[in-house]
């Protein structure tokens, strides 16, 4: 796996991430943002800087921001039990991941998951309120390439099978046939078969 360092400069002593277990993928929100123009952005908001581990380029190449023993700003309530990383990308609610930038994640995450016996990649919209990375990011084919498992959903009071769809960008006729479901009716709590 090749990383290319960055060699960032942060404005405060960074606090030490003890074991990570989990990974969070975000997207940049921007067409060619580097790691230097998001570490600007961060010191700019007033952040220590760059608030993810990684960045992912659109032509596979994996850049270094923190360092994986030290805390993110990426995801708040989960930094201290995550490695952020952050796609190169404007808007994966309309265009599409590069093949180069899918593999290099998938290679990325594949990786850390060996090194720090991590289980569990999510959206950073899984875990609070964004759209970040998008709805046309593949998260469901990133987790089935690295883990090779069917990803499953615990549904919550106020779920529909349309909601749980559109979260995971796959259509209802498919949740209903991965689940053996006759009709459009879930419980809470009910274990739903994503993939």
């Amino acid at each position: 796996m090749k990383i290319i360092e960055s060699n960032l400069k942060f404005r405060n002593k960074l606090k030490k991430l003890k074991e990570p277990s989990m990974i969070i993928i975000h997207h940049a929100a921007h067409s060619s943002a580097t790691v230097l123009d998001i570490h600007r952005w961060h010191l700019e908001n007033g952040w220590s800087g760059f608030g993810y581990h990684f960045l992912v380029t659109k032509d596979g190449q994996v850049h270094r921001g923190r360092p994986e023993n030290a805390i993110g700003a990426h995801t708040k309530s989960y930094n201290n039990i995550s490695l952020g990383i952050c796609m190169q990308g404007g808007d994966y609610e309309v265009e599409k991941i590069s093949e180069k930038g899918f593999k290099a994640l998938i290679e990325l995450c594949q990786y850390l998951c060996e090194k720090y016996d991590v289980g569990t990649i999510k959206g950073h919209r899984e875990l609070t309120s964004t759209r970040c990375p998008g709805l046309n990011f593949p998260l469901v084919e990133v987790r089935n390439k690295v883990f090779n498992y069917f990803d499953t959903y615990t549904v919550k009071t106020g779920d529909t099978l349309w909601s749980i769809a559109k979260l995971f960008n796959v259509s209802v006729e498919t949740l209903m046939e991965l689940n053996g479901l006759n009709s459009s009716l879930i419980n809470s709590n009910q274990v739903l078969r994503i993939m």
